[in-house]
């Protein structure tokens, strides 16, 4: 490491690799290592060796497979947090892999990346999904952020190279907690949440984990529509951490209740946008009626018993005609709808997570719990008007409490324009 007025600057560091990939390789073309592969270049693993040494073809997880250290591929959501480096030299550029390769490893030390951007000095520079260059643009496909420009350059009209101080993705938007709890890794894992919340420009977050004062009568900014006067939204007196409560309060006959909407809380779904929501609820009887994420302004979201079908909508539900203790999701644009039944289990009284991932106007991910559970991809089911954050608690046969710990939401893009 060379030493520069007293400061020690890293030098850049080569390693040799195995691209198995088939794409268009380019000098400072980022590359992750293949971590989840039992494929053999070498076609040994350290439990062979040790044993009597053999050709093989694959090896175990857990026998220091090759994927860890030597075979790398093309970065993707699912890869990048195991960056391996970037291309470096000249000798492989415009060839395709697969080939041995010699890559810059991401040490902090300043290299050439390869950007198809108009790249400005102290930029920040982001991974894409599956794609060869890095960005300095918060977009559809963003990954982790790597590091700094230390040039002005643009590279829009012909993709080249930009020199970078680079490192291993920034990969604080990703939360890996207790399934249930924290928030779903594979929901947030592409969400630029620290970048727009530096740059408001980009977008919207909005957290709430409901532990400040609340208006019992207004809701604190809530528009609250009462059947038959019936329901309350209030917050867990004594509860650690806050709890908000959406309480149907005692019905005389199905269907009454409560719907709660925060209607300033509201984001765009658009062609360049995406959406990510994330609540942590339970309620207090599973075979009630409830509804749980974004709506368009609405105030018969459940009506006689069953899903509103006239307005956009995007969230969990469970309405009369549901199977006991099971929530189904739904994506809706005004009357066209995709409502899936029973996508998951619900136990009174214990919490959960749900979630969902609105990409652009072509795609919706339901998650429970972290996992994927359902996939809407009819473009003319997928919203495209304003919605808000919503919520229904309503009596069907007893009394119901839709309780949130707390709610999570981000919009890329997602604004009016």
């Amino acid at each position: 490491m060379a030493e520069i007025s007293g400061v020690f600057e890293p030098t850049a560091e080569v390693k040799r690799v195995y691209y198995e990939g088939t794409s268009t390789i380019y000098e400072g073309m980022p590359v992750a290592y293949n971590y989840d592969t039992t494929d053999n270049w070498l076609g040994w693993g350290e439990a062979t060796l040790a044993a009597s040494p053999t050709e093989q073809g694959t090896t175990a997880d857990g026998e220091q497979n090759e994927g860890k250290y030597i075979r790398v591929e093309d970065v993707t959501a699912d890869n990048h947090i195991f960056l391996a480096g970037f291309v470096a030299g000249s000798a492989n550029h415009g060839k395709t892999g697969p080939r041995i390769l010699d890559i810059y490893v991401p040490n902090g030390a300043i290299i050439p990346v390869w950007t198809d951007k108009s790249i400005a000095a102290r930029d920040k520079l982001y991974l894409e999904d599956g794609e060869a260059t890095v960005v300095n643009a918060v977009q559809l496909g963003m990954l982790g952020c790597v590091g700094t420009a230390v040039e002005t350059v643009d590279r829009s009209s012909t993709a080249g190279l930009v020199l970078a101080k680079v490192k291993m993705p920034n990969d604080s938007q990703i939360v890996d907690g207790t399934l249930g709890i924290a928030p779903s890794e594979l929901l947030w894992k592409d969400c630029p949440w620290k970048e727009i919340e530096g740059n408001p420009g980009l977008g919207v977050t909005y957290f709430d984990d409901f532990t400040g004062p609340i208006d019992v009568t207004t809701g604190d900014g809530f528009t609250l529509t009462l059947v038959d006067t019936k329901g309350s939204v209030s917050r867990e007196a004594g509860a650690p951490g806050g709890i908000l409560q959406v309480t149907s309060a005692t019905g005389d006959s199905a269907d009454d209740g409560i719907q709660a909407q925060l209607t300033n809380c509201a984001v765009l779904p658009a062609a360049v946008n995406t959406i990510w929501f994330e609540a942590r609820v339970k309620v207090s009887d599973a075979t009630q009626q409830w509804y749980c994420g974004l709506a368009a302004v609405d105030t018969t979201l459940i009506a006689a018993g069953a899903i509103d079908d006239a307005s956009d909508k995007c969230g969990f539900f469970h309405h009369a005609a549901s199977t006991d203790n099971k929530v189904s999701s739904i994506t809706a644009r005004t009357s066209a709808d995709d409502a899936t039944a029973d996508v998951a289990a619900v136990v009174d009284d214990t919490w959960m997570t749900i979630g969902f991932r609105i990409t652009g106007l072509a795609t919706v991910e339901f998650y429970v719990n972290g996992v994927l559970v359902e996939t809407g991809a009819t473009a003319a089911n997928i919203p495209n008007a304003a919605m808000c954050l919503s919520f229904v608690s309503q009596y069907e046969s007893a009394d119901n409490i839709l309780s949130v710990d707390w709610v999570k939401l981000a919009a890329l893009g997602g604004r009016d324009a």
